[in-house]
């Protein structure tokens, strides 16, 4: 989704994304945040034509967490910096007042509560406006969960992407445009193949994966919509401790539930690591050792694996 900035800043906000766009980074980076400002702006300042302090003194929106607000301020941040490369008066947030990220921790599924999901998104009904909802979301999360893929892949994921013969799928719009190949368990294929063939006499003109009603790949508000709306027909628990579930989880859970497996073969992780890295499409190996942390501590602490070797790999803050 491409939004429409409508307030005096809106311009070089959108000339900002295009730039960012052309380096190579995501407009997804920064469309989001700079929609949410230049909404600010045209309700608080609609005749601001200069990014000053008062302007970009973040407030604090309702249910937004810490590490949201640093989102938003980055992106302000980063607007702020290319205003003044191109010689124009604007106001950059200090990097001191955004600070450093907290530590997230995901939400780890039971293996009961993934049964109930499942269970309950196999059984949803037609809506109005998502008539193909009960073919497409059983798929769709499986997707998630059993190959370990970014929400946003999974939606922009294509026809011509998907090659049932082999069950592999190219990812190309990815979040580090690092184009790769995932290969799905023969289940997962079969599941795909069963679906795509119900799609093709319903939809025989599709072109995503997973069509709206439009055609258009579905938004990633439809998707989380869609996962509370199985949670809560399963009857979970909307929050477990501080925790609450995502549908990005479900990569959090693959990684994880990948390692535990690993370790129960006796695999050598220092040596598998670089797989599992290749196959989320991380940029970094450390983003892939982060998920030891996930580990229940009693694996973690087995003494026949030199955690020690791990040490330099895993950052402070989960990618």
């Amino acid at each position: 989704m491409v939004t429409s900035f409508t307030s005096r800043l809106g311009p070089p906000m959108e000339d900002f994304i295009q730039y960012k766009v052309a380096l190579g980074y995501s407009r997804s980076s920064y469309d989001k945040f700079l929609a949410l400002f230049d909404r600010f702006c045209l309700q608080a300042f609609p005749e601001e034509r200069s990014l000053t302090q008062p302007l970009v003194m973040v407030r604090l929106r309702p249910k937004e967490t810490a590490n949201g607000v640093k989102r938003r301020m980055v992106a302000i941040r980063d607007f702020g910096k290319y205003l003044h490369a191109l010689g124009v008066e604007a106001y950059v947030l200090p990097q001191a007042m955004i600070g450093a990220y907290q530590p997230f921790v995901p939400y780890l599924f039971s293996d009961e509560e993934l049964t109930a999901f499942f269970a309950a998104a196999d059984n949803l009904a037609p809506h109005t406006l998502s008539p193909y909802r009960p073919y497409i979301v059983p798929v769709l999360f499986r997707l998630l969960y059993c190959c370990g893929l970014r929400p946003h892949e999974v939606r922009m994921i294509r026809c011509a992407d998907v090659h049932g013969e082999t069950g592999s799928i190219y990812i190309s719009d990815t979040k580090v445009h690092r184009d790769r190949i995932v290969v799905m368990s023969p289940d997962m294929q079969a599941l795909c193949r069963r679906y795509d063939a119900t799609m093709r006499t319903l939809r025989k003109d599709r072109d995503y994966y997973f069509p709206n009603p439009q055609g258009g790949p579905y938004s990633a508000y439809w998707v989380q919509q869609q996962f509370r709306h199985c949670w809560k027909k399963a009857g979970l628990d909307p929050e477990r401790g501080a925790t609450a579930p995502r549908v990005y989880d479900f990569r959090h859970n693959y990684a994880t539930r990948t390692l535990l497996q690993w370790m129960d073969e006796g695999r050598e992780l220092s040596t598998w690591l670089p797989y599992l890295s290749a196959y989320m499409g991380h940029a970094q190996f450390s983003q892939t050792a982060y998920y030891i942390h996930l580990l229940p501590e009693r694996l973690v602490q087995t003494a026949a694996i030199d955690w020690a070797r791990f040490d330099g790999l895993i950052p402070e803050v989960a990618p």
